[in-house]
């Protein structure tokens, strides 16, 4: 996203030359978050100038609402007060005009490996919440259970329905945290205090066991215990 259209055609020529797929390029901010948001691209290399009633740092602020995407500054200010905008709110990098072909290649492999490795290191389950992408934490869900067409999460603060069947969620997450235990149930073993071969006390909730499931219960139990 950039408000120099010759700097931004250069920009995707370069990238396209080291092999980048380049998915669109805007000058304004209100274009910029509608081809974002409809794109979904694995990175946003954003200016800080834009056309139109925002700046970049705004509109990154917008962005980190609905999607989660690194997202690279390139501005030609070092003004401490942008700075301080910039540290305010989840960027990923940093890229000061006028710059080389190599910092700029390097700067978008090292931001989209710290990308993919923090995503490795922390389980996070996205989930659309009244049009709104939240990222959940794993660590964070207590349980899960089907409600028809729907399913609801529930979590240390609060309680989502979120518009897919349970048995699509299943695969979405760890299996070393969570265990279907019934038809209706998936549950974070974290969570529980304790179970007989009827039922699992998770949190506050008393859930249902299925017959069948209880060995593999105690087995997650016990890998944790040893863990």
């Amino acid at each position: 996203m950039e408000d120099d259209i010759d700097l931004a055609d250069n920009i995707a020529e370069i990238l396209k030359l080291h092999t980048f797929d380049v998915v669109g390029k805007e000058n304004s901010a209100e274009n910029s978050f509608k081809l974002i948001t409809e794109a979904n691209p694995d990175i946003v290399l954003m200016d800080i100038v834009l056309v139109g009633k925002i700046d970049g740092i705004q509109l990154a602020e917008q962005i980190r609402e609905k999607l989660e995407i690194p997202i690279i500054f390139i501005t030609g200010n070092s003004d401490q007060s942008y700075l301080q905008r910039i540290s305010n709110i989840d960027n990923d990098s940093f890229i000061l005009k006028p710059f080389t072909i190599d910092v700029l290649i390097t700067t978008i492999n090292l931001t989209f490996l710290k990308y993919l490795r923090k995503k490795a290191e922390k389980n996070i389950f996205n989930i659309r919440d009244k049009d709104f992408l939240v990222p959940l934490d794993e660590d964070n869900i207590i349980m899960l259970k089907a409600d028809g067409p729907f399913t609801k999460i529930n979590t240390k603060d609060k309680v989502y329905l979120i518009r897919s069947i349970l048995k699509d969620v299943v695969g979405k997450l760890s299996e070393k945290k969570f265990i279907r235990i019934h038809k209706s149930y998936l549950i974070n073993i974290n969570y529980v205090t304790a179970f007989n071969s009827k039922e699992v006390i998770i949190g506050e909730f008393k859930v249902p066991i299925r017959r069948g499931y209880l060995k593999e219960l105690e087995q997650l139990l016990i890998n944790r215990l040893n863990n």
